[in-house]
Parts: structure tokens; sequence; C-alpha cells
């Protein structure tokens, strides 16, 4: 099975898809506790339904995606984030299946990471099998190109034309990059189908900053990136119209927004995640049936599980560390004497 991850930066699921949301209990309040350091105790600003009808409807896509229909499987599963709630560790997190202390990425500099011990979703793919085919697609240069980056960029892979990695200018914008992400993605996926894609948006969070969630503007972003996905959704499903390809399509975000615009604590507003998953032409595959909730470390390898993608085991103690000794010479040990 084919795999398409739509990441779109900063959208609150309860101003996207507020109906959705609140049929979920789950989504009330995050399933694990923050780390003092980021906690703030700040109120619960979500939306209720009734204040989120005056809005209309701002993301059909993205709620198709989630209900399915009678030919397609979809779902709509809670993901809460960790603090602290910036898109470099929230993105590490959900990218390569790690804990910021596994990854060791705290904020957007990614001083000190660790991601090259934590291989990406697409590498993992083609670690799995060397002949898959993958292709990164992202507004934010951290996704292809640094800081960085999140995705490996496998240039031997780039040389051979088995990974493709895009990251347009934005000096004109972020909403132009935007579509230009979103053109060049949609050609590759329709004309040359990658066995794994990753495709992200910056403009909700972009305009969240500026505007606020409380804003217009905010909710216009959410309409655009809904729009954009739409066109992605678009390439594979005629893909597996016309040849029958077996395609999973997943959308998630990294963080919300606050009411007057920013994140990085632990609001629940802030904090609270989602994971669309939709099958096109089938039913979700088991392992994404039985989700009720997940943290953003497990986002990666419940897809990975999915598709049928599964790594060999070697682990063992200290494994990947330094570990330096003293040469002592003869140890009168015979078993050890070489």
């Amino acid at each position: 099975m084919k795999l398409l991850l739509i990441c779109i930066d900063g959208v609150r699921i309860d101003v996207a898809l507020p109906e959705a949301m609140a049929a979920n209990p789950r989504f009330a309040a995050p399933d694990h506790d923050s780390d003092p350091r980021f906690s703030v105790g700040a109120p619960d600003h979500t939306l209720t339904s009734e204040e989120a009808k005056d809005f209309g409807v701002l993301a059909p896509t993205l709620a198709r995606l989630a209900a399915g229909d009678d030919t397609s499987g979809g779902a709509l599963t809670p993901v809460w984030m960790t603090p602290p709630t910036d898109s470099g560790p929230g993105w590490s997190s959900i990218l390569t299946g790690s804990t910021h202390e596994q990854c060791n990425v705290w904020w957007n500099e990614f001083v000190g990471h660790q991601l090259a011990k934590r291989p990406d979703v697409l590498s993992r793919v083609f670690f799995a099998n060397t002949a898959a085919r993958t292709l990164a697609a992202a507004t934010w240069d951290a996704f292809t190109t640094g800081p960085g980056p999140i995705i490996q960029q496998r240039i031997d892979q780039q040389h051979t034309g088995q990974h493709q990695s895009f990251h347009p200018d934005i000096s004109n914008g972020i909403d132009p990059a935007d579509a230009e992400v979103c053109q060049w993605a949609s050609w590759r996926l329709s004309h040359e189908g990658p066995d794994a894609s990753v495709v992200y948006f910056e403009g909700v969070d972009a305009t969240g900053h500026a505007h606020g969630a409380d804003s217009p503007e905010y909710r216009a972003a959410i309409s655009r990136a809904d729009e954009f996905t739409r066109y992605l959704v678009k390439a594979v499903a005629e893909r597996h119209e016309q040849l029958g390809e077996n395609w999973l399509v997943a959308v998630t975000t990294d963080h919300g927004h606050k009411p007057e615009g920013g994140h990085g604590e632990d609001e629940v507003e802030v904090r609270r995640s989602f994971l669309i998953t939709h099958r096109i032409g089938g039913s979700l595959p088991e392992p994404l049936r039985q989700l009720t909730s997940l943290q953003s470390h497990e986002v990666m390898n419940v897809l990975l599980d999915a598709i049928g993608v599964h790594q060999g085991h070697f682990e063992f103690p200290g494994l990947g560390e330094v570990r330096d000794i003293t040469p002592v010479g003869p140890t009168r040990n015979p078993a050890f004497e070489w």
C-alpha cells in the first residue's frame, strides 16, 4: 500500500472540523500530563459546536476524508502533542516516531539534534525495501534542507531518482509557496506515484501567528489548505481508479493556536492534534480501525504498520553509544586472550 502523509502546520481541529471533534470525547483533554517546564495553567479556549457553526464548512476535504464513504474507509483519531508545542519538536516527533528526549529536538533551532539516529518515515520505507520511491515537498526548509532536516536527504537516492525533494522560493510569501508545493507534489503524485510521500503546508501556522486563531484570516487559511489537500487526494484517487493502486492518505498537524495566536506551552487547544486516515477504494487497515487516541511519537509507527512496513530488530543496551575503556593488556584469563 502506498502512503501519502499531508502535514498542515498549526491547525485547530475544533475550528476545522468542530462537529467531528465534538463527537469524540477523547478530544476533550490531553491523554498525558505535560512537563511542568512548559505549563502555563491557561484556560481552555476550545470552540463549542454552536460557536463554530457561524463559520460554515471550512474543510470539506478533511471532513470527507475523516468520514469515509461507501467505497473508502476513513477515521479521525485524537493525537496529543507533548510540550513544548513548537513545530521543530512536534514534527520531529511525528515524522521520526521519537520523543523529544530521543531526537533531542526541543526548539525550532534544532541545536544538538539526534535526527541522524532517528530515521524519518520515508527513510524507514526505503530501508525496509531499497526499491521504494519516496517524495518530500515542504514550504518549511526544516523538512527537507535544514536546519535539521527532519526528513533525511538521502543524496544517493536523489541522484538515482528514488527520492525526490522540493522546497520552494518563499521570498514572495508563504501562501504562494504553499501553492507551489501543491503544484509540484500533485504532478508527481499523479504521474509517478511514489511509494511514500510527505507533503507539508505552512500557511495556516503563519496566519495563526499573524492574526490569531479567532480571526477570519485563520479560517480562510484552513480553507486554502483544505483545497490544496483536495488536489493531492485527487491525484492519488485517479491513480487508484485507473491503475488499481492501493493508497492510504493521512493528514495531521503539529499543534493548534491560541486565540490571539502563538503556541509552545500546554494549552489544550494548542496540544490537541489529530490523525485523519483514509483508504482510497477500500476499508482501513486493521491497525487504524482499532485506534482510540495517540501521542505524537506513536503516529509514524502506526502508519508504517498500516502499509505493511516492518523493520528488522537489532537492539541491546548501549546500542550506538560511545563508551571508552582503558587497555589493560593480558588478563591471565585464557577465555579472553586472543
